[in-house]
């Protein structure tokens, strides 16, 4: 007996990550960086999706390839389905040739009206509905299975747009990012849109229209590591609000070798700051410590091994993380 206590006192592992923050030090460093996300959510030039949902005829430009539907509502024999041709003509009742090319639908309304009213109606009234948008294209890029540039053939909506490009990766964000050129100004503006609340909420209010030349983008999920005395170390992409729970609950839990009182939480400050460390508890989790923290990219959350249970595992383990510019070894191994 005594032999063995010398033994297993001689595998004691000293912690491979110091506390640098007691828990409420902790809560209130992610409450500051919870308000700086949303403070700059708030002067970022991503605008909120609320704008992307404008219907689309207003601002849209006309060009070749569109098909278009020509109401006249004095007379029904002049309504008639036309595309507009290569170099942007549409052929209307009566009236022959008309150019509509980079026009909106209310300026191509109002030339027919007034080509009408000169020599054949006396005061007409005239609806150009776009029953297929074709001559602008819509670029999927990012985190979708098939990426790249797509024809716009009729009025869709992000979902219908995403599963043009086969749906999302297993690593998308939880954001989808439009970008759109005003078709007056040439001014670029950007929104943002809550994959989350759209697929996983069924919130329809995020499916928003997708107009002819809009770029959209998936970035990649945040990455959380988990490592140390789990049962399957690795690294795993952040949903939204991931706690830390959640991610040791997705390697498998702590192994049997695990030091309960010593699970690190080690956070990321920014390029050039020492990282942030917390010591939790098994109890802290079952208290639903862990579910309050929420992780952030490049979150490593680190089980440390308890000596005797080290040894009698016959386990080791390694902590490299690609990307993070940490990188950890047991020297045992």
């Amino acid at each position: 007996m005594l032999l063995a206590a010398f033994f297993l006192q001689g595998c004691a592992q000293e912690e491979r990550f110091k506390q640098t923050a007691t828990l409420e030090q902790f809560e209130k460093i992610q409450s500051e960086q919870k308000f700086q996300q949303e403070s700059k959510k708030t002067v970022t030039p991503m605008l909120p999706a609320v704008g992307v949902n404008s219907a689309g005829g207003d601002d849209y430009l006309l060009g070749a390839g569109d098909l278009l539907s020509i109401t006249v509502f004095e007379s029904t024999e002049l309504n008639r389905d036309v595309r507009i041709s290569a170099h942007g003509n549409i052929n209307v009742a009566l009236i022959g040739d008309v150019n509509v090319m980079n026009l909106t639908v209310a300026e191509a309304e109002q030339q027919i009206e007034d080509l009408y009213k000169k020599d054949y109606l006396h005061d007409p009234h005239v609806s150009v509905y776009i029953k297929e948008h074709m001559s602008k294209m819509v670029t999927l890029t990012g985190e979708v299975e098939k990426p790249g540039t797509y024809t716009y053939v009729s009025r869709r909506k992000l979902l219908d747009v995403l599963a043009m490009g086969n749906g999302l990766t297993d690593q998308a964000g939880s954001i989808a990012y439009i970008t759109r050129e005003d078709p007056k100004t040439g001014e670029t503006k950007n929104y943002y849109v809550d994959l989350d609340d759209l697929v996983r909420n069924g919130n329809m209010a995020q499916n928003h229209l997708i107009l002819g030349g809009d770029v959209i983008f998936i970035p990649e999920s945040g990455q959380c590591f988990v490592d140390g005395a789990v049962r399957k170390p690795g690294s795993y992409p952040i949903s939204n609000n991931m706690t830390v729970t959640e991610a040791i609950t997705m390697a498998g839990g702590l192994a049997g070798w695990a030091d309960n009182d010593k699970i690190k939480l080690i956070r990321y400050m920014g390029r050039g700051k020492e990282r942030e460390v917390v010591t939790l508890k098994q109890s802290d989790l079952q208290a639903g410590v862990g579910d309050t923290l929420v992780l952030l990219d490049q979150d490593i959350i680190y089980a440390e091994s308890s000596g005797s249970g080290k040894f009698f595992s016959g386990s080791g383990f390694t902590l490299g993380f690609m990307g993070t510019g940490v990188s950890y070894r047991d020297p045992e191994r």
